[in-house]
C-alpha cells in the first residue's frame, strides 16, 4: 500500500446526489479545521455496521482541557481509559481519581479501564514478590470495588532488567481478576527486549503499541509519528504479537520548537493556533503536517494524518487504535472517528 493514500468506501452516484448537502457540510467542516487537504469521504450512514477497530479513548486527567466532544459523541470510542492511579514502591495505589468525569462517563455508558503507572519511574515494587503481589492484589481490588471493567498497565519506561518481574506481576494480576475483566498493556517501540510477548500473550487481552513521540522535547524538531516510522514498527511488533491483540496508538497533538532548539512544547490538537494553521504544509515524505513561522517549527498530528493511521490499522487487521488523548480532540475528531471507523458498541 502507499502511505499517501487513504483507504475510501465506494458511494454510488444515487446515494451521492441523496447526501450532497449534508457531505459537503461535513467536508467544509474538515477543510477549515485542518486547512492542510484532507479529502476522506464520508461512510454511508443507513445501516450501523460492527466497527472494524475498536477505539479506546486515554485521557491524562488534565482539567484544563475538557471532555466535550467525548460526551457529545460517547459511541465514538469503546472504552475510556483515564490516567487515575499510580502504583507506590510498596505496591500501594495512589488514587487520582476526578469524581465529576466519573459520573459523566458512567452516565454515557462509556466503559472504564482505568491507566495505572509507574509512580517511582523505575518500577521499584516489581523486584520483591511481596511488594509485586502487594500491587496486582491492590489493583484487582480496586478495579472489582470501582466497577470497572478491567485495567489498562502503564509502566514507562520499560526496564529490560525486570522483564522477568513484571512478567510474573501480569500473570498475578490476571489470576486475581476475573477472566471477563480485561487487562490492556501500552508497549514502548524499541524497548530493548523489555516485554516477554511469548509469556505476556496469554495474560493480555490487548498490547497498546506508543506509535507516536519520534520527535519530541529532547530532540530536534521532526514529525511526532511519520507514516514510513510508524508503519516500520507496526511491522516489527507484528513478528511478536498477533494483529487481533495489537491497538495502534494515534497522537492527537503535535510539538513546537524553537529553531534548532531541543526544548518542545505540547501543541493539542484542539488547540492548534491561527498561525500554524496560516503556514501549515503537508509533508509528502513523512505525510504529517508541519509549519515553519516567527522563529519556530512546529509537526502535529492533523485529521489527514490520524486518517491514514486508522487506514494503517484496518490494512494490517489491527484490533483497533487508541488515542492519546481526548482532552486534546475536538468535535471533527469524533467525527473522523465515527465517519472512518463506525459507532462502537
Amino acid at each position: 500500500m502507499t502511505h499517501g493514500h487513504t483507504r475510501t468506501e465506494v458511494i454510488d452516484r444515487t446515494m451521492v446526489r441523496q447526501r450532497r448537502t449534508s457531505l459537503g457540510a461535513f467536508l467544509t467542516l474538515m477543510v477549515a479545521l485542518v486547512g492542510c487537504g484532507f479529502h476522506a469521504k464520508a461512510a454511508p450512514t443507513s445501516t450501523v455496521k460492527k466497527p472494524v477497530l475498536s477505539v479506546v479513548g486515554f485521557w491524562a486527567n488534565d482539567v484544563s482541557t475538557p471532555l466535550t466532544a467525548l460526551y457529545t459523541h460517547p459511541h465514538a470510542i469503546f472504552e475510556f481509559s483515564p490516567f487515575w492511579y499510580s502504583v507506590t514502591a510498596s505496591g500501594s495505589l495512589k488514587s487520582h481519581v476526578n469524581a465529576t468525569i466519573l459520573a459523566q462517563i458512567t452516565k454515557a455508558h462509556i466503559p472504564v479501564m482505568p491507566l495505572v503507572n509507574d509512580a517511582t519511574g523505575t518500577q521499584a515494587f516489581l523486584p520483591s514478590k511481596t511488594t509485586r503481589t502487594a500491587a496486582a492484589r491492590a489493583i484487582a481490588d480496586m478495579v472489582g470495588t470501582m466497577h470497572f471493567q478491567g485495567v489498562n498497565i502503564d509502566f514507562e519506561p520499560s526496564h529490560t532488567h525486570l522483564r522477568t518481574e513484571l512478567t510474573a506481576f501480569m500473570v498475578e494480576l490476571r489470576d486475581f481478576l476475573p477472566h471477563t475483566d480485561r487487562i490492556t498493556m501500552d508497549v514502548v517501540p524499541h524497548s530493548g527486549g523489555a516485554y516477554q510477548y511469548h509469556k505476556l500473550g496469554p495474560e493480555i487481552n490487548q498490547f497498546i503499541l506508543m506509535s507516536y513521540d519520534e520527535h519530541a522535547a529532547g530532540s530536534l524538531a521532526g514529525p511526532v509519528a511519520a507514516m514510513p516510522w510508524v508503519n516500520n514498527i507496526v511491522v516489527r511488533e507484528l513478528k511478536k504479537v498477533p494483529a487481533s491483540k495489537l491497538d495502534l496508538g494515534i497522537p492527537v497533538y503535535g510539538y513546537t520548537w524553537p529553531t534548532g532548539s531541543t526544548h518542545a512544547v505540547t501543541i493539542p490538537y484542539n488547540a492548534v493556533t491561527p498561525t500554524m494553521m496560516l503556514h501549515a504544509k503537508w509533508s509528502p515524505r513523512y505525510q504529517e503536517t508541519y509549519a515553519h513561522f516567527a522563529g519556530h517549527t512546529s509537526w502535529w498530528e492533523s485529521l489527514q494524518g490520524m486518517s491514514q493511521k486508522i487506514a494503517l490499522a484496518k490494512r494490517d487487521h489491527l484490533a483497533g487504535v487508541a488515542l492519546w488523548h481526548m482532552g486534546y480532540t475536538n468535535r471533527a475528531v469524533m467525527q473522523l472517528l465515527l465517519h472512518q471507523i463506525g459507532r462502537q458498541p
